[in-house]
């Protein structure tokens, strides 16, 4: 019964409950089924140019779908400028502004940036729009995602 307990928990934690992670290090912020998502963060100052980078990595028997156009959709976050490279919409960061890399069959990195204006801490969210294949099928999906940053 204890293992049913579990695996229901498991379930309602893939569906969309953000998880958090480490500002200093790689973290996992995201898992689904046949992927996980771990958050990288380097060192951030106020005023300067910072970056969060998502490593999407696919499970057994899948891979990154070289085809998919990868988004990460930023919610906003009070002190923080977006950098995307669209002029209409700096919260968005996708495959075709050159925001998505694919690293290998199995792993692809978003790469988020932004500019906080003071010290402290701030957290970039949003939803990571992302696509999986096996040999029999494509699997898309959405990862909420939070990560706190330091900033110093």
């Amino acid at each position: 019964m204890r293992s049913k307990v579990r695996n229901l928990t498991f379930v309602s934690l893939v569906t969309g409950v953000a998880l958090w992670a480490s500002a200093a290090s790689a973290a996992r912020v995201a898992q689904g089924n046949n992927f996980t998502v771990d958050s990288n963060v380097a060192s951030c100052r106020a005023g300067g140019e910072c970056k969060v980078e998502l490593k999407l990595s696919a499970g057994s028997g899948y891979h990154v779908n070289p085809e998919y156009p990868y988004k990460f959709k930023a919610n906003d976050a009070g002190g923080v400028e977006f950098l995307g490279k669209d002029p209409a919409n700096k919260t968005t960061f996708s495959k075709s502004a050159g925001d998505f890399t694919v690293d290998g069959e199995k792993v692809g990195t978003m790469t988020i940036r932004f500019r906080p204006s003071s010290h402290g801490s701030v957290t970039i969210a949003g939803v990571f729009k992302l696509s999986v294949c096996s040999a029999q099928n494509c699997q898309l999906d959405q990862a909420n995602v939070s990560v706190p940053v330091s900033v110093n």
